[in-house]
């Protein structure tokens, strides 16, 4: 038996809960309710269309926790699309063990079964609406940015491709269990791949007035000119990091712009990595936090 139940949650500027749709496997609304906003009295609608009025009389969501999290405890997996933002948000408003699930990702579904072969990439550009146009499904009579229209609208996507999975890898027979196992297996490998092929690239050192840059490029760049130097590297975002911290001690003349040597110059010459996966993600996360914090001397401890 089936115990997937699939989720989608509407938050007030994008923090506390307002909004929570749960289905289960056979299409069944299993839960929906709206929540008064404990640390709001206003916020912007433009996207749910919830207004303050509309959530006047509703209960805050710590009242309704006991009933939501009896459905998380009985359920086997917990699908959705994007839906660990959900996960984190449920979590951090009380509900155990929701992290603790197997997760069935709509995006990862839709890459393996149609986006992959036609040219859609996995992260860039692939919104609900995109999976839900490609796969020809609804989202029915509460439409889309309402919970209850994005869950029913992620579930028969996820429907039809797990069948269409199921037909493609001769799987007829195979319980649920073991379909979303093997597929979880293909899409690690598949991820490993596409990570490889997307970390890989070049970092340019570019001359700027009196000092240099760094700079990433996916595609080899022409050395010369204001490239001073060039160099292939399997991942760039952990050069972006390694690089940064081998000349953030020289002085910066300013923002990014450095005054180096020709030993520093000749150092950057000689660099290069390697890619491994769990490296890759904590890079990758550390370069997104560089604008906000000042990354010298961090390291992949």
């Amino acid at each position: 038996m089936k115990t997937a139940i699939f989720l989608d949650a509407e938050f007030v500027e994008g923090d506390e809960l307002i909004e929570l749709s749960i289905y289960s496997f056979e299409r069944e609304e299993i839960y929906h309710s709206l929540f008064k906003p404990v640390r709001y009295t206003e916020w912007d609608s433009s996207v749910h269309h919830i207004t303050p009025d509309m959530v006047a009389d509703a209960p805050a969501f710590s009242a309704e926790l006991p009933a939501v999290q009896r459905l998380i405890d009985a359920a086997s997996h917990i699908g959705g699309f994007a839906v660990e933002n959900d996960i984190f948000h449920l979590k951090a408003q009380g509900v155990a063990g929701i992290d603790e699930k197997p997760v069935i990702e709509l995006r990862n579904w839709f890459w393996i079964n149609y986006g992959r072969d036609n040219g859609l990439d996995l992260f860039q550009g692939v919104s609900l609406a995109t999976v839900v146009g490609n796969m020809g499904v609804s989202f029915g009579e509460e439409g889309m940015h309402s919970a209850s229209g994005d869950t029913l609208a992620t579930l028969d996507a996820f429907r039809l491709l797990y069948d269409k999975y199921v037909v493609s890898r001769t799987l007829a027979g195979a319980d649920f269990d073991a379909v979303v196992g093997r597929f979880n297996e293909e899409y690690a490998r598949e991820k490993l791949e596409y990570d490889r092929n997307n970390a890989e690239g070049y970092v340019v050192l570019v001359r700027v007035g009196a000092g240099y840059a760094l700079r990433l490029k996916r595609e080899e760049p022409r050395e010369g000119g204001k490239n001073v130097a060039v160099i292939r590297v399997a991942d760039r975002q952990r050069a972006a990091i390694e690089l940064h911290n081998m000349i953030a001690r020289r002085p910066m003349i300013a923002k990014g712009v450095y005054r180096l040597n020709e030993n520093d110059i000749e150092r950057f010459r000689n660099y290069s990595n390697g890619f491994d996966t769990e490296d890759h993600a904590y890079f990758k996360k550390l370069q997104g936090l560089s604008s906000r914090f000042n990354i010298s001397s961090l390291k992949r401890r």
